[in-house]
């Protein structure tokens, strides 16, 4: 053996030994029916109350964990599973809003998953299928939005929660070249309109030029979406 490979085993002999004599100087304690030397530093957990009781390579005194934010604390040391941070709970209304929200931020995606949870929240309400049903239509999923439409007919209470959605529905009818059935439902979208007393002119008139243009009485154009994002059961008498 080398010099150097025999001095390397005396010293860490050196070193063992007096860290098993420094082990053998303190006094035991008990916890849980067992004894260990509270000044050691485990390698593992160690139950002690107020000695080195956490982590296998992080270890580190409870009095100092206690000082910790628990909801960091794992991922510096060993101490655990990991907590998992959760969103404060949303309800019906609140997907609502930051559907329409998004609608009129141009965010037609983020619209559109917010009015998905809120039709799975509340199936059978009429703003959250007509949100969901504008959502999809910005995006040009027109048999999509059809079948999103027809729902918030369905779920409609009356004129002035449908009409928009009878509105809606001859647009994308339109647009997928099915001009009888958008006719029929155009023309519904303005009896209801009438029915309600409402006072939307913009949507009013781009439901006639639709009409019109349907009928040969005006040159095909792009159709445009409604610039006013309110919930249909919302819309002022």
């Amino acid at each position: 053996m080398s010099p150097f490979a025999l001095i390397s085993v005396l010293l860490l002999s050196a070193i063992m030994s007096s860290g098993f004599m420094l082990i053998a100087e303190s006094t035991p304690a008990q916890y849980a029916g067992s004894l260990f030397n509270p000044e050691a530093v485990p390698s593992g957990m160690i139950p002690y109350d107020d000695g080195w009781s956490h982590g296998s390579l992080f270890s580190a005194p409870n009095w100092l964990l206690a000082q910790i934010d628990q909801n960091i604390m794992s991922t510096v040391l060993d101490y655990g599973v990991t907590p998992v941070p959760t969103e404060a709970p949303q309800n019906f209304q609140d997907y609502i809003s930051a559907g329409f929200a998004a609608l009129e931020g141009g965010n037609y995606r983020e619209a559109y998953n917010a009015f998905k949870m809120a039709t799975q929240l509340e199936s059978t309400s009429s703003d959250a299928w007509y949100g969901l049903s504008i959502a999809l239509e910005s995006q040009k999923k027109y048999l999509s939005a059809l079948e999103a439409y027809t729902k918030a007919i369905s779920a409609a209470k009356g004129a002035s929660s449908n009409w928009a959605s009878y509105a809606g529905k001859g647009r994308v009818l339109y647009n997928l070249n099915r001009f009888t059935e958008a006719k029929s439902a155009l023309e519904t979208a303005i009896s209801r309109y009438e029915e309600a007393r409402v006072s939307h002119p913009d949507e009013l008139e781009e439901i006639y030029r639709l009409l019109d243009e349907i009928s040969g009485k005006t040159s095909p154009v792009e159709v445009n979406t409604p610039s006013a994002y309110i919930p249909a059961s919302t819309l002022i008498f």
